[in-house]
């Protein structure tokens, strides 16, 4: 890669995180691009780093609407997960990430909660296939750039979100309607991508979250969210490249097992709770304009096959949207 596009290169990189958020918390998906070179979707993590001293801004909203089922008291309606986010390239292949969610939910009825969600920390680890699996290296020219990429990220979330706010009946909100979860929750991805063509990309990720005992004091028992396994996959075509102006058309698949919750509520013992958990097919279509150092990314995902464990009895969890809406804005610069 020559000198200008080097720089052109540094100076059009956009990192965007999105949270595919479940109808109560979810997982970090980070995605960097340039103006040239491989797309980046918007759920599906791509394994590119930011680079060593560039630094991300970056804000997303996610407006979810329930659809209201005949024989469901108390229903909810709609959630909104909105999120600020900071990175920074420590090393040309090492990245690392803060998330601070902003939740709202809200229930016909009870009403609605809203508050900081927890705190997540991210770390990501970039290779390349050349010649053998090794770290991404200093620079890399486009034809470089077509090569097999992979990433391995890491992550927690910090305890830093409410767990005792109340409705507006004075009731203590459950703990899928809290806007925080109590203890820390780890997760871990490994992700893959390549160039199919000079505007086609392919990605993919596979990732795992898992979810502690935790006890709600107030309440007076023990509860856990059920782990969480997702396999996304994502084509993006460079629709538009002229200057530094950049749309990328972004098709997702996402797959989503949610493990049953636990509860201790009924019987004193932690047990498996009915009408939780399932396995949920996602369509999605999006799109990303990037300016620049600046990027507007905008998305629509449906469930398109769901397989919910009682599923007549579930109400306002993932599957059961009718849509889920999402517009990011992200800024980069290099120190």
């Amino acid at each position: 890669m020559n000198d200008g596009l080097t720089r052109l290169a540094v100076a059009s990189l956009v990192a965007l995180a999105a949270f595919p958020a479940r109808a109560h918390h979810g997982t970090a998906a980070v995605s960097a691009i340039g103006i040239e070179g491989p797309g980046a979707a918007l759920d599906t993590t791509s394994p590119l780093p930011l680079g060593q001293g560039t630094a991300f801004a970056f804000v997303k909203g996610e407006y979810v609407a329930f659809q209201q089922r005949d024989g469901f008291e108390d229903q909810k309606q709609y959630s909104s997960f909105n999120t600020l986010a900071l990175g920074f390239g420590i090393r040309r292949w090492l990245s690392a990430f803060v998330f601070q969610p902003f939740n709202l939910k809200s229930q016909d009825g009870p009403g609605t909660n809203s508050g900081l969600g927890d705190t997540n920390l991210m770390l990501a680890v970039s290779f390349k296939w050349d010649e053998g699996l090794r770290l991404v290296p200093e620079k890399e020219s486009l034809d470089e750039l077509a090569d097999w990429h992979f990433g391995v990220w890491v992550s927690s979330s910090l305890p830093l979100g409410p767990v005792t706010q109340e409705d507006d009946a004075g009731e203590l909100w459950a703990p899928d309607m809290q806007t925080g979860f109590n203890g820390p929750s780890p997760a871990v991805g490994l992700v893959v991508m390549k160039q199919l063509g000079a505007d086609l990309t392919l990605l993919g990720e596979a990732t795992y979250q898992y979810f502690f005992d935790r006890k709600y004091a107030e309440a007076g028992y023990r509860y856990r969210f059920g782990g969480e396994t997702r396999v996304n996959g994502a084509l993006v075509w460079r629709a538009i490249a002229a200057g530094t102006h950049r749309v990328d058309v972004a098709a997702e698949l996402s797959g989503l097992n949610l493990q049953r919750d636990w509860t201790d509520a009924d019987t004193g013992e932690l047990e498996s709770m009915q009408a939780s958990g399932g396995t949920i097919l996602y369509g999605q279509l999006g799109a990303r304009a990037t300016f620049g150092v600046l990027s507007v990314g905008v998305g629509v995902k449906r469930a398109v096959a769901k397989s919910l464990n009682e599923a007549d009895d579930q109400q306002g969890s993932e599957g059961l949207e009718s849509y889920r809406a999402s517009l990011s804005l992200g800024w980069s610069t290099r120190f």
